[in-house]
């Protein structure tokens, strides 16, 4: 079995993922955009419990 490349996301990706996950969509619909399985999808929004986490800041 061949397996694909690793993707490495950009922020531009993640934040379309959040978007659209927060707009009702399925894991299946969103992975699809990407050309991905569900699982790979899962793993970046399930580390933080479906949640999306707050931008980071650098500190003053």
């Amino acid at each position: 079995m061949k397996q694909r490349p690793r993707i490495y996301y950009t922020e531009k990706d993640k934040t379309l993922m959040w978007d659209r996950w927060q707009q009702g969509e399925s894991l299946h619909s969103i992975a699809r955009l990407f050309g991905r399985h569900h699982s790979a999808i899962q793993g970046i929004l399930s580390r933080t419990g479906g949640i999306r986490p707050p931008r980071r800041r650098r500190s003053r």
